[in-house]
């Protein structure tokens, strides 16, 4: 099977020889006007590269945010294919107080903490950017309400682990043409980490 992925790569070709066609096109006229008619400036053959020139950048500009800066609607079904597992974190008994998460907080004005929390035998780290704690009454936190966690699942598994796991979403771009623009066709979207404990007492800070 043909990967629809193609399609954006065929897109950037067709945008790289536009541009060279561009160039081209802009140098002939120029010389052929200065040749035939002895013009430094015409305004119809200024207004053509004007034109030529703005397709050009709206080109670039269209492909690029479909390619780099994609942002995907996490419940459009139709691009979207989404799972979320469920697992049970243990605490960790090191030094000082026992705790379910480590919060590592570096002191630069932009800069992003690192939660760490623990799986039998496993010590897993992940960026704040990518992940949320949630404690208290509710499973969910204003950050995590930006990915689509069903509630009444998460309240379920708060009792099944005594409010003690990670909800890990993961979306991946479906292999539809749509996504092959972009070149993610196949690929993963985002992979989120909803760490779920007690209270902030099981919480420790470096």
């Amino acid at each position: 099977m043909v990967s629809w992925n193609l399609l954006g790569v065929l897109l950037w070709v067709i945008i790289i020889l536009y541009l060279v066609f561009v160039v081209q096109n802009i140098r002939k006229r120029r010389i052929t006007m200065i040749i035939k008619k002895h013009r430094q400036f015409s305004w119809p053959n200024f207004l053509v590269d004007v034109i030529e020139i703005v397709v050009l950048i709206f080109g670039i500009g269209w492909l690029f945010n479909k390619t780099m800066l994609d942002n995907p609607d996490l419940e459009d079904t139709s691009k979207i294919t989404a799972h979320i597992t469920y697992e049970p974190i243990v605490m960790n008994t090191g030094e000082g107080n026992s705790s379910y998460v480590t919060i590592d907080s570096k002191k630069k004005r932009i800069s992003t903490q690192t939660f760490t929390y623990y799986r039998p035998g496993k010590k897993i780290k992940v960026s704040s950017d990518f992940a949320t704690v949630a404690y208290g009454k509710s499973p969910l936190d204003l950050n995590a309400a930006k990915i689509p966690y069903d509630k009444k699942e998460l309240q379920k598994m708060d009792r099944k682990y005594q409010r003690a796991y990670v909800a890990i979403y993961t979306a991946n771009y479906k292999k539809v043409w749509q996504n092959g623009i972009g070149m993610h066709a196949g690929h993963n979207a985002t992979r989120y980490y909803l760490i779920r404990i007690p209270d902030s007492s099981f919480i420790k800070e470096k």
